[in-house]
């Protein structure tokens, strides 16, 4: 008997010790196809800044294998989106059709019913999107009913939905309320346009729900982009007030106002994304660095400010510029930076879609007539996507744009973009005759101190 009860330990011990000797899983198996298209990227990315892009081709299956934990995250490709629930060990599978947008992503294998129900949930917010002038000219009794109706029917959508924890339906349903309480948000604004009631105000009942929010719910925070939204417009409404008291920059004051939340996890990742945002493009980079580091207490998020300011230093006035190389010219051929030596290049790096972009056209055209025969090239570079580029050339011709106009070989995606950390557009970069930067942010040319520039330069 003895000998019995011994083997029968043995084989539990050595059943344990198996077990332990089994590799965790880290990772998610992501697998997806889309029809109808000439090929791609889709972008993978969440509230916490992971990000990863996958090169796709039409109609061909692609597989990859993703080590993240668990979360909400978020599928992007050129006509299609879809928030998506992953957990290390799933294996996710979705399909798509290029050619059917405003159909849903299809998704099979774990977590397929809360998926699907993003995939439709997402069209149901873009169809509210579509009539945004319909809906915000309406009276502001009408508009709340509005919502509500629409939150009662999104969360009898979710009801019905199998097979998610009690916890994250829960979690979904309060994601629910800050859409409704997300779209309030943005009613003054939008039902002054829409209706055309400059200087409108809503009632102080209308209110009282945004500006009551809590703003320490770290789950929330990191699921719903809705909420997050909440959070970030009142954290710069508060920047707004510090910046005016203290006169200080805006960033400055974005990162004191971040701070003072409850919150760590929450006030972190705002402060790191005010970094991320306005650190590529500040005068006083040091000062930001410094308030920043005092401040945060994500030693992750430290290390890789660090390692953007190093990369950033790199752009700092008389150090050589990045190249591009090859870009298509409207007038036939293709040029490369290095083309351009001997004369200043005032560059502006925009495209068709952007409105700012477009604002600042008519002043470029004037500077250029004003420059014309000067020691100076005026070089527009579209970040359209190649798909796209009948728009440029259209653009281009119609507007009668002068200077040398250029589009990039694969939009934001190309080393030049890349290196110069443009994060929006427009962008107004300066380099001297020898290639290298006078100012990797120059004013605009609606801005006076451009010109105050170029004599300071003798250009």
């Amino acid at each position: 008997m003895k000998k019995i009860k011994f083997m029968l330990f043995l084989t539990i011990l050595g059943m344990v010790a198996c077990k332990k000797n089994i590799p965790e899983i880290n990772y998610v198996i992501l697998k997806g196809v889309i029809n109808n298209t000439e090929g791609g990227q889709l972008k993978i990315s969440s509230i916490e800044g992971f990000s990863k892009t996958i090169n796709f081709k039409d109609s061909v299956a692609f597989i990859d294998t993703l080590r993240i934990k668990e979360g909400l995250y978020y599928i992007r490709y050129d006509k299609g989106y879809s928030p998506v629930y992953m957990a290390p060990g799933n294996v996710i599978h979705f399909s798509a059709d290029h050619q059917l947008y405003g159909r849903a992503l299809n998704f099979k294998g774990d977590n397929a019913s809360i998926n699907n129900y993003y995939s439709k949930k997402f069209l149901d917010v873009y169809a509210f999107k579509l009539k945004n002038k319909e809906h915000y000219a309406l009276e502001e009794s009408d508009f709340e009913n509005l919502i509500k109706k629409l939150q009662l029917s999104a969360e009898m959508k979710l009801d019905v939905v199998s097979n998610i924890p009690d916890e994250l339906r829960a979690k979904e349903r309060r994601a629910l309320n800050y859409e409704r309480i997300n779209r309030k948000s943005i009613y003054e604004y939008y039902h002054a346009h829409f209706a055309k009631k400059e200087g409108f105000k809503t009632t102080d009942a209308f209110q009282k729900e945004i500006n009551d929010l809590p703003l320490n719910n770290t789950a929330d925070f990191f699921y719903s982009s809705d909420y997050k939204s909440l959070v970030s417009q009142k954290i710069t409404k508060d920047a707004k007030e510090i910046a005016k008291r203290d006169s200080i920059s805006s960033p400055l004051a974005q990162l004191d106002a971040a701070s003072k939340l409850e919150k760590d996890t929450i006030a972190n990742q705002l402060m790191y994304n005010t970094l991320n945002m306005y650190l590529p493009m500040a005068k006083q980079k040091q000062l930001l660095i410094d308030k920043y580091m005092t401040l945060s207490t994500n030693q992750e998020h430290k290390q890789k400010i660090k390692v953007l300011y190093q990369e950033l230093q790199a752009l700092d006035s008389n150090n050589p510029s990045p190249e591009f190389v090859n870009y298509e010219n409207h007038d036939g051929g293709s040029t490369s930076l290095v083309d351009l030596r001997g004369k200043f290049v005032y560059m502006d790096i925009w495209a068709t879609w952007c409105a700012p972009c477009k604002y600042e056209i008519p002043y470029l055209k004037k500077i250029e007539k004003q420059y014309h025969d000067k020691n100076i090239h005026f070089v527009s570079i579209s970040t359209d996507k190649q798909k796209d580029k009948d728009k440029w050339k259209k653009m281009v011709t119609e507007d009668e744009m002068g200077g040398i106009q250029l589009i990039t070989d694969n939009d934001f995606n190309t080393s030049f973009i890349k290196k110069f950390k443009i994060m929006g557009i427009p962008r107004f970069i300066l380099l001297d005759p020898e290639g290298n930067i006078v100012r990797a942010n120059a004013p605009r040319p609606s801005d006076k101190k451009l010109i105050d520039l170029f004599n300071e330069l003798g250009i």
